[in-house]
């Protein structure tokens, strides 16, 4: 018969090895050749390594908090979008060790992961707005998981004048786009002309030495990445988030889950999709709620609408709405929400119309018509068969009439 204080023990010991499961934290880190750790000394010198340093409590084994660096040099954006992700035919594909896809399935699961691309995109000729697409997808692909995730800002490099404002001009996008969830890995590092100040450059132009790795460990460790975890409370659910363009206004409606009181809501207005200004504020109802509001005054052609959700020491983003102030445009706004492609037309355009999806090839993957009317002027088209990656849609009246925009589909 077994000793049933040997049975005691054994249970007390498989309980105290859970909670110390349960109470395990992972940080998982994405990016290039400064978060691979080049220009420090030794691999703890490098900001990443004084993150995994700090949160060793116990140095004996390390376990408080796992820091899993998947950073490689030369890497760009594209490297860790999701695996199967649809890009360009010029651009390289995702890195199925080092990207969204790994994180997602690497279990245990990452708590917070930090992505840190300084400069190779630019450097490699891709333009900032697509360098911008691929950190928002990745944003989108680990928050709607359950993912805290940081966005470090561009670093300061070596390069030509015209490099060197793009990078610059990031620092401020990158901010503007993540808020809370970017980290300035500029301002401490940089000087006023876009170089690396001098006693913080390794010798090479690009990358910083042990003082610079120090000063950016110091920005991720200002951010307390690991506030709140664990601690039960949920972001407010956005849901139905939409923005309808009608006689010249622009009638925007959201409803949410999972609200903490006093949760507060900002409508934000851009008409360059990086300079946000707000329009509308209102406090929650306490509860799941039904919100709307009208924007009579919308900017002539281009603006771009979005919510800015403030809770208790929370603050976060919808996804950014299009809308097209022109009589003149057939499509006035197209946006992916879930597994649905909206589409809204303008509203004085003949019908029926043809609508046909493209990917970046050329090649049609989905075409349909419909009948439109002024009554409904927006379509909704099921995209969850569609791969992640960039497609087009196009629109042909029955009077002609044609128009193409972009789109981008995320998993």
């Amino acid at each position: 018969m077994m000793n049933i204080f040997a049975i005691g023990t054994s249970l007390l010991l498989v309980l105290n090895s859970y909670n110390g499961l349960a109470q395990l934290k992972k940080v998982t880190v994405l990016g290039s050749s400064t978060a691979a750790g080049t220009g420090a000394s030794v691999p703890d010198s490098s900001w990443v390594g004084k993150l995994r340093l700090s949160f060793s409590k116990n140095p004996s084994d390390g376990k408080d908090t796992i820091v899993n660096n998947r950073a490689v040099g030369g890497y760009v954006t594209y490297k860790s979008l999701p695996t199967g992700y649809s890009h360009p035919a010029d651009r390289p594909d995702p890195d199925s060790n080092a990207n969204v896809t790994y994180v997602l399935n690497d279990l245990p699961r990452a708590d917070v992961v930090i992505i840190n691309y300084p400069t190779n995109d630019i450097v490699s000729g891709y333009s900032a707005k697509e360098m911008m697409d691929n950190l928002r997808l990745m944003y989108q692909q680990f928050t709607q998981n359950g993912i805290r995730c940081y966005i470090t800002t561009t670093q300061p490099r070596n390069l030509s004048d015209d490099q060197r404002t793009i990078l610059r001009q990031l620092v401020d996008s990158i901010q503007l786009n993540f808020g809370i969830y970017s980290i300035n890995f500029w301002d401490d590092i940089a000087q006023s002309d876009g170089t690396i100040k001098p006693e913080v450059n390794s010798g090479d132009g690009t990358h910083v030495n042990d003082l610079g790795h120090r000063l950016l460990f110091q920005r991720v460790q200002a951010k307390n990445i690991l506030s709140g975890l664990g601690e039960g409370s949920l972001p407010v659910t956005i849901k139905n988030w939409n923005a309808i363009l009608e006689h010249n206004s622009v009638k925007l409606t959201w409803s949410t889950a999972l609200e903490e009181p006093n949760t507060f809501f900002e409508i934000q207005r851009s008409i360059n999709g990086r300079d946000f200004q707000t329009l509308y504020q209102r406090v929650s109802n306490n509860g799941n709620g039904n919100y709307s509001w009208i924007d009579v005054s919308p900017s002539n052609g281009k603006n771009f609408y979005r919510l800015k959700i403030t809770e208790a020491e929370k603050t976060s983003y919808s996804r950014i709405i299009p809308i097209i102030n022109d009589v003149k445009q057939l499509i006035t706004s197209l946006y992916v929400d879930g597994s649905q492609l909206y589409v809204q037309l303008n509203s004085n355009r003949d019908k029926p119309v043809a609508l046909a999806i493209l990917n970046f090839s050329g090649a049609i993957v989905k075409q349909q018509s419909v009948n439109f009317n002024s009554a409904n002027t927006t379509i909704k088209i099921p995209v969850s068969e569609l791969a992640a990656g960039n497609y087009f849609l196009r629109v042909i009246t029955s009077n002609g009439f044609s128009a193409v925009e972009r789109f981008v589909r995320m998993k």
